[in-house]
């Protein structure tokens, strides 16, 4: 048997150890490779990297060239394994080569444990190599019976065999291919996305011979792209069959063709005269014109952008709301590069909505900042303190006395104008020094930033006093009334704060000082004191009465009607929590809900309702009275609980109820914690078949955002834009914009806080589907509803 000439020389470069001994077993030569791991492995020399038992087996091989080729795996440590062989014999000289295998079996693990599918194939199309990622992307029980299955790829693997050839040409011409995407077909015939990445191992001659790489499934992606794609045609669908402007423009600015409901937007004659008129559309057009280099910069990126709402000059200079959306035309033989896009002019609903989020956060009658916005600065305000960006602030809530008198004996608008006339005086008062805020009714509350001194508040307040005591002139009428006044300092009161947010403990101190000014004759002010826990006492008593009759079932329903807004006849009825107290009688829910939802008791409390209003649907079905579907109010607390759904679905798989018989109410507060989680719980429900109601819709920080994002089947108009809407223009546009967009979205509208026919010929007018309240019906005892309602159902079926 002939073997190779070679020396030392030879094998000297190789990046693995080498080493050469002769036949009598002694070290000749080697390489650094092999000198090294000599070093790591603390070995005393190069000949004892080779296992004794291995040199004495290719040692006493006879003739000694059946040695050649034997191998031998050894351990050295648990981070280097080698596999030793023969790989020459000359001039009675064996030359030994070892591979780490240590690192074959990493670069194969990690292959077999890639996300994305990894092959290798010959030209011809048959599989060679497949990991379990890519035998799970089509449907393979694993990466062997694809690769005996698969014999040629453009048959078995392609949708369109024309992609193989394109692939194979890409391969030939630059020597690998990144990213392309094409369609595939699994085992059971079913098509997918897949994005392709290969690499040519070619021959001699330097034609692609094998083909290695990855494949990574994309279907969802492009099911979502697809999804975005029809819904942007339904939308520039709807806006080309309106009043939408539409446009073609460059991308430097210019203008190359505009309908005329553009030029009309634009506030021109002609579509003629706007291209003239315009030589540049950021810097002639958009009031701000870096607005316009975001969209461009934007445009290029992305390729298209939609509903970006921007402010706009039209020609006379009046400036107007449009909502923008535009998609980048790729350059053809026919036509350069070019944009595009619809635009609509949304003036009247961006000032709606405007009008919507400056009533969240804004009382509409005296313009002061509204109960909301309270509660965030003063929670603002006290981190800030916390974090020592202040030092101090004094907080006081202040109450009109006999302002309810006033209302009742002069009428409700003098009380108005007297509340009007009280905000402007206090904030004229506090100056840059305090901020003023309406609760509601007549509770104001002021925020004294870096005030903490008794003398400074003192002579604050009796000031306040002596101002808001001075009569006013309303209806040729004189009016006066005095003021009382609770204080709490902070952080002073943060000695005698146990437990809770430290805003909402201030705020009750506050409350409790203001009850101690009303007790005490009012026409006062009291600074909080730490003897006024006893009222935490009594709160607690409360919270411990209230788990108790949780627990022992001692909460009852009551059921406010839902009608028909066009037929008048029963379609539902909204429950809510009463609870008779065996010594103080019928307690009404603002006593004990806020103290459930500051205890946590509000969790235990939502799920009685719940099971208390299925309980009560199950015993209709039972007893064959014609049933109509029960609305249930959840706080935010449970709602953003994740076992809420599945409490839902087991207290419905308990009683053995339809689904669609229960409605469940949320507000939009209670989203915001945990949008994402909320959504998720609100699809599982509608899954389920239970609907889903968003209830004082316009009064949170973003309803029209959380209705494209949210599954809703009812929205309910919040009774502060229905109490005044006969006499307020601005509240039945309201109602009307939200109307049209609930109607345009599949919605049903309910209407809360009816009280008179003239808001039910109005609200008929407008085209609500949904009545509620006083005018109708107050919440009703079990009996008195089946009676009144129930019972009458029947008779009318």
């Amino acid at each position: 048997m002939s073997t190779p000439s070679f020396t030392h020389l030879d094998f000297a470069d190789l990046p693995i150890p080498a080493v050469l001994l002769s036949a009598e077993g002694n070290c000749v030569y080697c390489n650094q490779p092999a000198k090294q791991l000599t070093a790591q492995l603390e070995l005393d020399n190069c000949i004892n990297l080779i296992p004794a038992e291995f040199r004495h087996r290719v040692l006493s091989s006879a003739p000694l060239d059946l040695a050649q080729g034997a191998v031998y795996d050894t351990i050295y440590t648990s981070v280097y394994t080698y596999r030793w062989q023969v790989i020459g014999i000359h001039d009675n000289c064996i030359l030994f080569l070892a591979y780490n295998l240590t690192d074959r079996e990493n670069y194969r693990a990690i292959l077999e444990h890639s996300v994305d599918g990894v092959y290798q194939t010959n030209r011809e199309g048959k599989l060679v190599y497949a990991n379990q990622s890519l035998a799970d992307t089509f449907g393979y029980a694993n990466p062997q019976t694809m690769c005996d299955q698969i014999e040629n790829l453009a048959n078995d693997l392609y949708a369109h065999q024309e992609d193989r050839k394109h692939f194979l040409e890409q391969l030939d011409m630059f020597g690998q291919v990144k990213s392309m995407e094409l369609r595939m077909r699994k085992l059971d015939g079913s098509l997918i996305w897949i994005r392709l990445n290969g690499k040519a191992i070619k021959n001699t001659e330097g034609r692609t011979q094998s083909l290695v790489g990855t494949v990574h499934d994309i279907t969802a992606q492009k099911d979502a792209e697809s999804a975005l794609t029809t819904a942007e045609e339904k939308f520039r669908s709807i806006f080309e069959n309106s009043l939408a402007g539409l446009h073609q423009s460059t991308l430097d600015g210019r203008y190359l063709n505009v309908n005329q409901a553009l030029a009309r937007i634009l506030g021109y004659d002609s579509p003629e005269e706007c291209i003239s008129s315009i030589s540049h559309i950021g810097k002639n057009v958009y009031v701000r014109p870096h607005e316009w280099l975001k969209a461009m910069k934007r445009l290029r990126k992305e390729g298209y952008f939609t509903l970006n709402e921007v402010e706009i000059y039209t020609r006379d200079g009046q400036k107007r709301w449009v909502a923008v959306s535009n998609r980048l035309v790729k350059a053809t033989s026919d036509q350069p590069e070019h944009i595009e896009g619809s635009v609509m002019d949304v003036t009247d609903s961006k000032r709606a909505l405007e009008r919507i989020q400056y009533l969240a956060h804004y009382d509409s009658l005296t313009t002061l900042p509204n109960r909301v916005f309270f509660h965030n600065e003063l929670s603002r305000q006290i981190e800030d303190i916390d974090d020592g960006i202040l030092s101090s602030l004094s907080l006081i809530l202040i109450d009109l006395d006999n302002f309810k008198d006033i209302n009742d004996t002069q009428g409700h608008v003098t009380g108005d104008m007297l509340l009007i006339k009280t905000a402007h005086r206090l904030q004229d008062l506090l100056g840059n020094r305090g901020q003023a805020y309406r609760l509601g009714g007549d509770e104001f509350a002021v925020i004294l930033p870096n005030i903490s001194e008794r003398g400074k508040i003192s002579e604050y307040l009796q000031a306040m006093m002596d101002l808001l005591s001075q009569p006013v002139e309303l209806n040729d009428n004189d009016i006066s009334c005095n003021i009382s006044a609770g204080v709490a300092v902070y952080p002073e009161a943060r000695e005698v704060i146990l437990e809770g947010d430290n805003h909402q403990q201030l705020f009750r101190y506050a409350d409790l000082a203001l009850y101690r000014s009303k007790s005490l004759g009012r026409n006062r002010f009291t600074f909080f004191a730490a003897e006024m826990q006893h009222e935490a006492l009594k709160e607690q008593q409360i919270e411990q009465e209230l788990k108790r009759a949780i627990e022992n079932d001692e909460l009852c329903l009551h059921y406010q009607p839902l009608l028909h807004a066009k037929q008048k006849h029963l379609i539902g009825s909204e429950v809510l929590v009463r609870w008779p107290h065996p010594e103080r009688g019928l307690i009404p829910p603002f006593e004990f809900i806020p103290i459930a939802e500051k205890t946590g008791l509000i969790t235990r409390l939502d799920d009685w309702v719940l099971e208390a209003a299925i309980k009560q649907i199950a015993t209709w079905l039972a007893a064959d009275l014609n049933t109509v579907p029960l609305s249930v109010n959840i706080s935010a607390n449970r709602l953003n609980q994740r076992d809420f759904a599945q409490f839902v679905q087991s207290v419905i798989h308990k009683y053995q109820i339809p689904s669609e018989l229960l409605c469940i109410e949320i507000t939009e507060q209670n989203m915001i914690a945990n949008l994402d989680n909320v959504h998720s719980t609100l699809a599982l429900l509608r899954q389920t078949g239970v609907k889903v109601a968003l209830d004082d819709f316009g009064t949170g920080y973003s309803s029209l955002s959380y209705l494209k994002r949210l599954p809703v089947d009812k929205l309910k108009i919040d009774r502060s834009f229905v109490m005044e809407m006969h006499e307020d223009p601005q509240d039945r546009a309201i109602i009307k914009t939200v109307l049209e967009l609930g109607h345009g979205l599949g919605i049903w509208v309910n209407a809360e806080g009816v009280e008179n026919q003239v808001q039910v010929n109005m609200l008929q007018d407008l085209g609500v589907d949904e009545f509620q309240g006083f005018f109708f019906s107050r919440p009703l005892p079990l009996e008195d509803f089946e009676q009144t309602y129930l019972m009458q159902l029947e008779k009318q079926v």
